[in-house]
């Protein structure tokens, strides 16, 4: 990540890492360093497990990233840097933010187009409750609210 030869690349990631840490309330990536978050943001890129929209100004409006792994995974998959497994049973919401209701239900139209098998697997997030992380868990009905909305 810290080879100039890919400007472009590198800024944008740095473009992703700023609108995570403004939208991410310190409870998702609290306490990571830069240089771990645009390998993980270049991660998910490099995996196609990332989705991101922009306005016509190219300021990001709406991002998610999941991964591939058994509906029993916990926050220590992340953490622990696991491999994803398209073949398991689950898939986690590692991060999904839109400015909009409009752009929430764009960016989850667009995760069921490049990942449409989440229609059949169980849907783990993690959210930050009476300051600790809660395992939350849900199925494709979750996809079919949001588009309801």
């Amino acid at each position: 990540m810290q080879n100039a030869r890919q400007k472009e690349a590198i800024d944008f990631i740095n473009k992703v890492v700023d609108f995570c840490v403004e939208h991410e309330n310190g409870e998702v990536l609290a306490g990571w360093p830069e240089e771990l978050m645009q390998l993980l943001i270049g991660y998910h890129m490099a995996k196609d497990t990332f989705i991101v929209e922009q306005d016509e100004e190219g300021h990001i409006q709406g991002l998610g990233m999941w991964y591939n792994c058994d509906e029993k995974a916990d926050w220590s998959f992340i953490e622990n840097w696991e491999p994803d497994n398209k073949d398991a049973n689950g898939i986690f919401i590692g991060f999904l933010h839109a400015n909009s209701t409009e752009l929430f239900k764009k960016i989850t139209r667009k995760f069921l187009e490049v990942c449409p098998e989440a229609m059949q697997k169980k849907i783990i997030m993690m959210r930050q409750r009476s300051r600790s992380l809660k395992r939350v868990e849900s199925n494709h009905k979750l996809f079919n609210k949001i588009l309801a909305i």
